[in-house]
C-alpha cells in the first residue's frame, strides 16, 4: 500500500490559507485577440485518447470567444521566439512529456514573463524528473483506482472555473492521487474519497476524506490553473465542463497581481 498524507496536508494548508482574511484573485481576462498554444505532445507512458477531444474543445472556444488558438505536439515549438506569440499554453492531456534543458528554459521564461499556464488531466503526468514543471502545475500524478462513478466537492464558490457549478457534483472519471503538491496553490475542488471502489490496485495507507481535484496558482510570474478532470473523451462536449475550462483559462490570461508589480 501506499502512504498518502500530503493531500490532507495541501487541503488543510489551502484552507487555512482562505481563513487568514486575504480576498482571493478572481481577476479575469478578455479572451478577444488573445493567442493560446494548445500542446498535445507526450511522451513515454500511457496515451490517453482525449487528447484530440481536448484538442477540439478548445479550438471550438477559441473560434466562439474571439481568440486564437494554434495546436501542435512539437517539443520545438518550447523556444523564445515561438512562445513570444501566446499568451498562455496549455496542456491539453500532454503527458510524459521530455522537453530538452534549452526547451524548460524557454517555458520557464514565458511564465516569468506573466504568461498563462492551463493543465488538463494528464498534464499532471509530466515532472517526473523536472521539479520546477511539478512546482508550477501543482503536483504529479502518482496513481488511481479504476475509473467510476465520484463525488466532486466545490470547496470555492468565488473561482470563475467552479462558480459555474453546484457545490457537487457526480462524474464518472479516474481519481488521481498527486505527490509533491504545492502548498501554496489555492484549492478549488475536491474528490471525496468515502466509497470509492478500490479493486485489485494499489490503495494509500493513510487517507484523507478528500483529494484535491482542481487548483490555481501564481507561480514563478505566471498564473496557473489544472484541472484533474478529463478522462473521458466525452466529457469535453459537455457544456458544463466547457465553461469550467473556460473559467480557468480566463483566471490564467488575467495577468500577475497587482501588487506583483508594485
Amino acid at each position: 500500500m501506499r502512504k498518502t498524507v500530503l493531500p490532507l496536508l495541501f487541503a488543510l494548508i489551502s484552507i487555512l490559507a482562505g481563513c487568514t482574511g486575504d480576498r482571493p484573485d478572481n481577476r479575469t481576462a478578455d479572451l478577444h485577440g488573445k493567442r493560446v498554444l494548445v500542446f498535445t505532445g507526450h511522451g513515454e507512458g500511457y496515451v490517453h485518447d482525449n487528447i484530440g477531444a481536448s484538442a477540439r474543445m478548445l479550438l471550438e472556444m477559441a473560434g466562439q470567444e474571439g481568440f486564437a488558438a494554434d495546436t501542435t505536439s512539437r517539443t520545438d515549438i518550447f523556444a523564445d521566439d515561438s512562445l513570444a506569440r501566446y499568451d498562455a499554453v496549455v496542456y491539453a492531456n500532454a503527458s510524459y512529456v521530455a522537453l530538452d534543458e534549452a526547451q524548460r528554459e524557454a517555458l520557464r521564461r514565458f511564465i516569468r514573463r506573466g504568461g498563462g499556464f492551463v493543465g488538463l488531466h494528464a498534464a499532471a503526468c509530466t515532472g517526473k524528473e523536472w521539479e520546477w514543471f511539478t512546482r508550477m502545475i501543482g503536483g504529479r500524478f502518482d496513481f488511481h483506482p479504476p475509473r467510476q462513478p465520484l463525488v466532486l466537492r466545490r470547496v470555492d464558490r468565488t473561482h470563475p472555473s467552479t462558480s459555474v457549478w453546484p457545490d457537487t457534483l457526480r462524474i464518472e472519471d479516474e481519481l488521481y492521487f498527486f505527490k509533491r503538491l504545492n502548498p501554496e496553490a489555492r484549492v478549488l475542488a475536491v474528490w471525496e474519497t468515502a466509497g470509492v471502489d478500490w479493486a485489485e490496485g494499489p490503495r494509500p495507507e493513510v487517507m484523507s476524506p478528500s483529494l484535491p481535484a482542481v487548483w490555481c496558482n501564481e507561480f514563478d510570474g505566471g498564473r496557473i490553473w489544472y484541472s484533474a478532470l478529463g478522462h473521458d473523451a466525452a466529457l469535453y462536449d459537455d457544456p458544463q465542463y466547457r465553461a469550467h475550462v473556460l473559467g480557468g483559462l480566463r483566471w490564467a490570461l488575467a495577468g500577475p497581481s497587482p501588487q506583483d508589480n508594485e
